[in-house]
């Protein structure tokens, strides 16, 4: 591990033990990222046209396709690495 991955993971380490609130410090993530639901059903019907039930299978599906392109492009990352090819 480098000095600065080190550096990083002990500053994230001290920040947390001094977090009183762990849920609202996490809450903007939790509501508005990627991985969250509202931001998928926004996603995919943004003028909220479809039925709930097409919506939220829709929405589901956005997310699963996103989560693959993640694991495809963790899994070429790694591939590059074990290669010792560096982009």
């Amino acid at each position: 591990m480098s000095v600065h991955t080190t550096n990083g993971r002990i500053g994230a380490l001290e920040s947390w033990s001094r977090t009183v609130d762990r849920a609202a410090r996490t809450e903007k993530a939790r509501t508005k990222s990627k991985g969250s639901l509202e931001y998928w059903l926004e996603q995919v019907d943004p003028d909220g046209q479809m039925d709930a039930d097409t919506r939220m299978k829709a929405a589901q599906n956005a997310h699963r396709a996103h989560m693959l392109r993640l694991a495809q492009a963790s899994a070429a990352a790694r591939r590059r690495k074990a290669s010792g090819s560096a982009a």
